[in-house]
């Protein structure tokens, strides 16, 4: 039996869909960066090097996680919001 392998892609600013992507992470879904109600940003972040709102985001994406979290390392993305202020350009 010949079983196609099909290879994950690794998320930089340079994919196709790194702009969805980087919206899923700054929206509800991820950081969900808002205003509170006397128009100052707030944002949530867990702040570790696990960074599950990313984790969650590129693995129902069908992204390579691991090579893509080694990216946003070499990039100063050590959270989920590092991504966006580090990473995303």
């Amino acid at each position: 039996m010949n079983k196609s392998i099909q290879r994950k892609e690794v998320m930089t600013p340079a994919h196709k869909k790194w702009d969805e992507f980087r919206d899923r992470l700054e929206g509800p879904e991820g950081c969900n960066y808002h205003y509170d109600e006397k128009g100052a940003i707030e944002h949530t972040c867990t702040g570790g090097i696990e960074r599950p709102l990313a984790r969650k985001i590129l693995d129902d994406m069908g992204m390579d996680v691991d090579k893509s979290f080694d990216y946003f390392n070499d990039h100063g993305g050590y959270c989920d919001c590092e991504i966006l202020y580090n990473v995303s350009p």
